[in-house]
C-alpha cells in the first residue's frame, strides 16, 4: 500500500507535491477544526432553543386550555339558563310579540358581552325567519338559514368549532373568528330550540399563544385536528394548511415533540405541545438561519483565519515555486525539446552556484556540442541533396523545346498565319518561367502560368482538342512552391490522353490546389486510360533495372526532387478512377511567403 502511494506521488510535479503537502499539513486541518467547532455550535444552539421553544408552547396549550375550559363554561350556563330556554320556546304570534322577544334577546345578548375575557356570545333562534326584526337588528337582514354553516349546525348533535373570515362576510366579520357552536335544548324536549356560539377573536388567541416577544421570524400556529390553521400572526394564512407532508408526518407522533423540518423550501426548529381540551396543536416554527445567526461571527472569524493560512500557503509555494520548481522545470522542457530534435533558442543563463546553476551549466554545455554537430550534419547533407537535385533536374526531357521549334517553322511554312505569334509568346513564357531567373523556388501563381503557357503551345501542335479546369483555392497562389512540379504532371497526361483520344474527343484535365492543414495539396486528375496496376506501383521507386522505369520519368522526378527536398513526407500519390483515368495527388509542404527567406532557400 505505502509502495504504490509512493509510486503514484512520483508521478506528480514538484509543485504538485508541495501544494498537496501545504494542503495536507494546513488546510485540511484547519477546516475540519473549523467545520467541528461550527457543527457543535449550531447544535447547540439548537438543542437549547428547541428546549426553550418547546417549554413555551407547553405554558401557551395549558393557558388556552384554561380559556377554551372558561368559554365552554359560560356556554353551559347559558344553555341552562330557564329564561333563555323559556325566551327561545315561545313562537311569537304577532309583530309586537315578535318585538318585544327582540328586545329581550338584544337585552340579554349584550348583558352576556360584557364579561372582560375578551369572548363574544351570538344566540340563534332554530328559525330565525320567525324573528325577522331581531335578525335585520342583529345580522342585517343575513340569510342566515341558506348558510352552510347553520345548516351544518343543525344537523350537529355534539358542539363543533367552526371558523368564520371576512371573505365569508366582511360586514360581521373583520377579522377572522374562531367560533364554538352548541345546540340549546328546552326542558323535557327533544329538539333543539336555537344555538348559542362563542366567537373568539383571532387578536384574542394571540393574546394567549405569543404572550411575550418571540424570536425574530418566529411562527406560533394553532392548528385543528385537520392541521387546519386556526390561527397565525399573518391572517391570511388563517383557514389554510401548511404544504409539507413532513409536517403532517411529525405532527402526529406523540402529545409534544421537536424536529428539525424543511416546510415549503425553509429549513425549520419545529416544536408542538397538543390541548387537552381537544386535539389541537400550538406548533412553533424558528428558522434555523436565525438561530445560527449569534455563530456567524465565529465563522467570519474562522474564514478570514483560513484566507490568512491561505495567503501564507500561496505566498510559500509561490517562491518555492519561482526559487527551485520553474527552473527545473524549463530544465525538463528543454531536455524533451532536445529529445525530439528541436532546437532551444533562446536558452537563458542561470547564474546560481547551488545544484540547479550546475545543472544548467551541464545541459548548456552540452546543448551547444549537439548544436554544432547537427548544424555540420545538415550542411553535409544540404550540399549532398543539392547536387542530386541539380543531377535530376537536368534529367528533363529536352525534346519539348525541340519538337515546339519544329512547330513554329511548320506554321510559318504552311499557313502563314498571324497565331505563330502567339506561340512564340506562349513559348517565351514557357522558357522565362522555367528558368527561374536561376531560383529553386517560384510562387503557386507563377507555377499556374508556367502550365498555362505549356497547354496553350501544346494546343496549337495537336489537333486533339485540350481542356484544362484550373481549380486553384485564391489564398495559395502566393505561397512558395517547388518549381517545375505542375507541368512534367500535365504533360504526361496530355501525352497519354491524345494517344488514346478517340475521334472528336477532347483531353480534360482538371487541376485542383488548396490548403490542407500543414501542407499544400494539389491533384492533377485526366480523362485518359488509367495506369495498369502492375506499372502503377513501381512508377515512383528508384530501381534502374526495372523495364517500365523509363516511362514515368517526368512523374518519378517530381517526386524524388519533393521528397529530397523536403522529407520523406512530400511527394506524389497515383490513383485510378473508377469511372477511369488517372489522379494524381501532390503534397508540398508550406513555406514562409517572404521574398527573403525565399530567396535565402
Amino acid at each position: 500500500m505505502i509502495r504504490t502511494v509512493r509510486t503514484q506521488l512520483g508521478r506528480f510535479s514538484i509543485r504538485r507535491q508541495v501544494i498537496l503537502l501545504f494542503f495536507l499539513i494546513v488546510v485540511l486541518p484547519f477546516l475540519f477544526i473549523g467545520y467541528f467547532a461550527y457543527s457543535k455550535s449550531i447544535k447547540a444552539i439548537q438543542d437549547v432553543s428547541s428546549f426553550v421553544s418547546m417549554e413555551m408552547m407547553v405554558k401557551n396549550a395549558k393557558v388556552l386550555d384554561n380559556y377554551l375550559d372558561l368559554v365552554d363554561n359560560a356556554q353551559s350556563e347559558i344553555m341552562y339558563s330557564k329564561d333563555m330556554q323559556e325566551l327561545l320556546s315561545i313562537r311569537p304570534s304577532g309583530e309586537l310579540e315578535e318585538l318585544e322577544i327582540t328586545s329581550r334577546l338584544v337585552q340579554y345578548t349584550s348583558l352576556l358581552n360584557r364579561n372582560t375575557h375578551a369572548y363574544t356570545i351570538r344566540i340563534f333562534p332554530i328559525e330565525p325567519s320567525r324573528y325577522p326584526t331581531f335578525t335585520h337588528t342583529i345580522y342585517q337582514d343575513e340569510d342566515i338559514e341558506s348558510q352552510a354553516w347553520f345548516r351544518l349546525a343543525k344537523e350537529m348533535k355534539s358542539p363543533y368549532w367552526q371558523l368564520f373570515l371576512p371573505q365569508d362576510n366582511p360586514i360581521l366579520y373583520k377579522e377572522p373568528f374562531l367560533s364554538k357552536i352548541k345546540q340549546l335544548y328546552g326542558l323535557n324536549q327533544s329538539k333543539p330550540l336555537g344555538f348559542v356560539i362563542a366567537d373568539i377573536k383571532a387578536s384574542t388567541l394571540s393574546e394567549y399563544l405569543a404572550p411575550v416577544k418571540m424570536v425574530d421570524r418566529q411562527q406560533v400556529v394553532l392548528l385543528n385536528e385537520n392541521n387546519t390553521i386556526v390561527y397565525h400572526q399573518e391572517t391570511e394564512r388563517i383557514g389554510t394548511r401548511f404544504d409539507s407532508p413532513e409536517l403532517d408526518g411529525f405532527l402526529k407522533q406523540s402529545t409534544e415533540a421537536a424536529s428539525r423540518l424543511t416546510i415549503e423550501g425553509v429549513q425549520y426548529m419545529a416544536t408542538y405541545a397538543t390541548l387537552t381540551h381537544n386535539d389541537w396543536k400550538v406548533l412553533s416554527l424558528i428558522p434555523v438561519s436565525v438561530l445560527t445567526r449569534p455563530v456567524s461571527g465565529i465563522e467570519r472569524i474562522s474564514f478570514l483565519f483560513l484566507l490568512f493560512y491561505l495567503a501564507i500557503s500561496v505566498f510559500t509555494v509561490a517562491f518555492f515555486t519561482y526559487r527551485f520548481t520553474n527552473p527545473i522545470q524549463k530544465l525538463v522542457k528543454a531536455m524533451r525539446k532536445v529529445e525530439h530534435g528541436e532546437t532551444v533558442h533562446n536558452w537563458p543563463q542561470l547564474k546560481r552556484s547551488d545544484e540547479i546553476g550546475w545543472l544548467y551549466m551541464g545541459f548548456d554545455n552540452m546543448v551547444r556540442k549537439i548544436d554544432e554537430l547537427v548544424s555540420s550534419a545538415e550542411k553535409e547533407a544540404k550540399d549532398k541533396k543539392e547536387l542530386e537535385f541539380q543531377v535530376l533536374t537536368h534529367q528533363i526531357n529536352p525534346h519539348f523545346l525541340y519538337n515546339t521549334l519544329e512547330a513554329i517553322r511548320w506554321k510559318a511554312e504552311s499557313r502563314q498565319a498571324s497565331d505563330i505569334s502567339e506561340m512564340v509568346r506562349s513559348l517565351g513564357n514557357l522558357l522565362r518561367l522555367s528558368l527561374n531567373d536561376g531560383r529553386e523556388l517560384t510562387t503557386v501563381e507563377r507555377e499556374i502560368e508556367h502550365v498555362k503557357a505549356y497547354v496553350a503551345i501544346q494546343s496549337a501542335r495537336q489537333d486533339t482538342s485540350i481542356r484544362v479546369v484550373y481549380m486553384i483555392d485564391e489564398d495559395i497562389l502566393p505561397l512558395p512552391c517547388m518549381r517545375l512540379m505542375l507541368q512534367p504532371l500535365v504533360e504526361n497526361a496530355i501525352k497519354h490522353g491524345t494517344r488514346h483520344a478517340g475521334d472528336g474527343e477532347a483531353v480534360k484535365i482538371l487541376i485542383r490546389g488548396s490548403l490542407e492543414p500543414y501542407r499544400l495539396q494539389f491533384e492533377i486528375v485526366d480523362n485518359g486510360p488509367g495506369i495498369p496496376e502492375a506499372l502503377r506501383a513501381g512508377l515512383l521507386t528508384a530501381e534502374r533495372n526495372i523495364p517500365h522505369q523509363r516511362k514515368g520519368v517526368g512523374l518519378r522526378n517530381v517526386h524524388e526532387r519533393l521528397a529530397l527536398y523536403f522529407g520523406e513526407r512530400y511527394g506524389l500519390q497515383i490513383e485510378n478512377r473508377d469511372e477511369g483515368g488517372t489522379v494524381i495527388g501532390i503534397s508540398h509542404p508550406i513555406l514562409d511567403a517572404d521574398p527573403a527567406q525565399r530567396d535565402a532557400i
